[in-house]
C-alpha cells in the first residue's frame, strides 16, 4: 500500500467520523489538503479502513491460533497454577529489598539483597503442604560490595551459582557443600570472580551444560565465558549500542538472545563458534520497521522453546515464535512503565505465564485466551523477581517488602 492509499484511506476515516479537527490537523501537518475529487482513481467505499483493519485483526488471531496450536498451547489451561500463598519468609535480608530469588529441586533458595548480600538456605523436603515453613536456617554471605541483581544455578554441580552484582563484579560461588565433599569445605566459598564490566552486572546466565555462561552489563557489553581446564576464561566481549537489559539462554542449543534498551532487535548469538557472532536477529516489531517503542526488559523461551516471551516496560508482555521470529501474541493486564523492571516465568506446562506488576500483585495469564485467571497478591511492596521450580511444583517471588514468598498449586490442597 503506497503512502497516497493510506493518506486517503485516513481522510476517509476522519471524515466519516466527523472529526473535521483531527483531519485539518493531519492536513496541515501532512501538507496535504484532502478535497472530494470526482473520477479519482482510488474509490474508497464506507468503512474502508475499517474493514482493512478488521481483516487484518482476523488473520492475527488466525495466525496466533495456528502457532500456539501447534505448541498444545491452544488449549485450554486445565486450572493447574500456582494461586495460594503457601508460605512467607520474611527476613532473610533483615528486612531490606530483595531484587532476585532461585530455587532448586533440592529445596536450595538463594536470594540477592540491595545491601550486597547473598543469602542461602533450604526449604524441608519432603514438602509438607499443610505445615509450611515459617523460619528457616539462613547464611549471609558477604561477598560482593554492591547488590546482588541477579543469580543462577548451575546446571549440573547445583552447589555452585552465578551471581551479577551492582559493584560491576560477577562470581561463581560454592553456595552449599556437597556430601561427598571433605568436612571442613564451609559453603560460602568463592570460586572465581569477574572484573570486565564497567558498570552494573544486570544478568549472568550459565549454558545448558555450564560450558559457558554469559554475563551483561550496563555498559553497553556482553561478555562470554568457557571452561578450560578447572576455571573459567574470558572467550569475547560483545559490544552493543546501548545498555543491555536481557538475555535468554537455549536448553536445546548453544545459542543465547540479548535484548537491547532502544533497540527493536534481538540479537541471537551462538557461543560454540571459535569467534561467536550474531547468526540471526529478531524484528520485535511486527511491520517489520526499525520503530522503537518499548524495551525489552525480561526475555525467556517457552518450556518447549517454540516460543519466546518479552516483559516490555509498556504493559504489555509479547510472545513470539521461535523458528519464524513473528509476534504470535499479546499479553495485558499488567501496570508497567519505563521505571519498572518487570520479570515473568511460565508454568512447566505452558499453558499459564505469570508476570510481575507494579500493583505489588503478580498477574496470572492463560496462554491461550490471553486472559488473566488470577492476580497473586500478598507482597507488601513491588515484586521484584519471580522463578518457577518445576521439580517442587512451587512459585517463588520476592520484593521490596524484604520478604521471599512460596506459591503453591491449588489443585494440589483440594486433592
Amino acid at each position: 500500500m503506497d503512502e497516497e492509499e493510506v493518506f486517503l484511506l485516513l481522510e476517509g476515516y476522519l471524515r466519516e467520523r466527523g472529526f473535521t479537527e483531527t483531519l485539518k490537523s493531519l492536513e496541515k501537518e501532512s501538507g496535504r489538503h484532502f478535497k472530494e475529487k470526482e473520477g479519482h482513481q482510488l474509490v474508497l467505499k464506507t468503512g474502508q479502513l475499517q474493514e482493512i483493519l478488521d481483516d487484518f485483526a482476523h488473520k492475527r488471531r488466525m495466525e496466533t491460533e495456528k502457532s500456539l496450536s501447534v505448541d498444545h498451547l491452544f488449549e485450554d489451561g486445565d486450572g493447574s497454577y500456582a494461586g495460594l500463598l503457601w508460605s512467607s519468609l520474611d527476613y532473610l535480608t533483615e528486612g531490606h529489598n530483595v531484587l532476585v530469588v532461585r530455587l532448586i529441586e533440592t529445596g536450595a533458595l538463594a536470594v540477592g539483597g540491595s545491601k550486597a548480600m547473598l543469602v542461602s538456605t533450604s526449604i524441608p523436603l519432603p514438602l509438607s503442604l499443610t505445615t509450611p515453613p515459617r523460619s528457616v536456617v539462613s547464611q549471609t554471605h558477604k561477598v560482593c560490595k554492591g547488590a546482588v541483581l541477579c543469580i543462577d544455578f548451575h546446571p549440573t554441580k547445583r552447589n555452585l551459582v552465578l551471581c551479577g552484582s551492582m559493584d560491576r563484579t560477577a562470581f561463581i560461588l560454592n553456595l552449599f557443600k556437597k556430601e561427598e565433599e571433605e568436612e571442613e569445605q564451609e559453603g560460602g566459598v568463592m570460586v572465581q570472580s569477574f572484573t570486565d564490566h564497567t558498570k552494573y552486572v544486570v544478568r549472568a546466565l550459565w549454558s545448558r551444560t555450564g560450558q559457558y555462561f554469559i554475563t551483561a552489563s550496563y555498559d553497553k557489553t556482553a561478555c562470554l565465558y568457557n571452561l578450560q581446564g578447572d576455571l573459567y576464561h574470558k572467550k569475547k566481549v560483545f559490544q552493543f549500542k546501548d545498555p543491555v537489559e536481557a538475555v535468554a539462554v537455549s536448553k536445546l542449543s548453544d545459542v543465547f538472545v540479548v535484548g537491547i534498551r532502544n533497540d527493536n532487535l534481538l540479537h541471537i548469538i551462538d557461543m560454540t563458534l571459535d569467534d561467536p557472532v550474531e547468526v540471526r536477529l529478531i524484528n520485535m516489531n511486527a511491520v517489520g520497521d526499525d520503530y522503537v517503542s518499548f524495551n525489552p526488559m525480561h526475555i525467556s523461551f517457552s518450556p518447549s522453546e517454540r516460543h519466546l516471551l518479552i516483559s516490555t516496560d509498556k504493559d504489555r508482555l509479547i510472545l513470539y515464535d521461535w523458528l519464524s521470529g513473528k509476534l504470535v501474541t499479546n499479553l495485558y493486564g499488567a501496570t508497567n512503565d519505563e521505571f519498572s523492571q518487570p520479570r515473568h516465568c511460565w508454568h512447566p506446562n505452558g499453558q499459564y505465564v505469570y508476570g510481575t506488576s507494579q500493583d505489588k500483585s503478580i498477574v496470572v495469564w492463560e496462554l491461550r485466551s490471553q486472559r488473566i485467571v488470577s492476580k497473586l497478591t500478598g507482597h507488601e511492596g513491588i515484586v521484584r523477581d519471580l522463578h518457577y521450580c518445576n521439580e517442587l511444583d512451587l512459585l517463588v517471588s520476592c520484593g521490596f517488602d524484604g520478604a521471599v514468598k512460596l506459591w503453591i498449586n491449588k489443585r494440589k490442597m483440594e486433592e
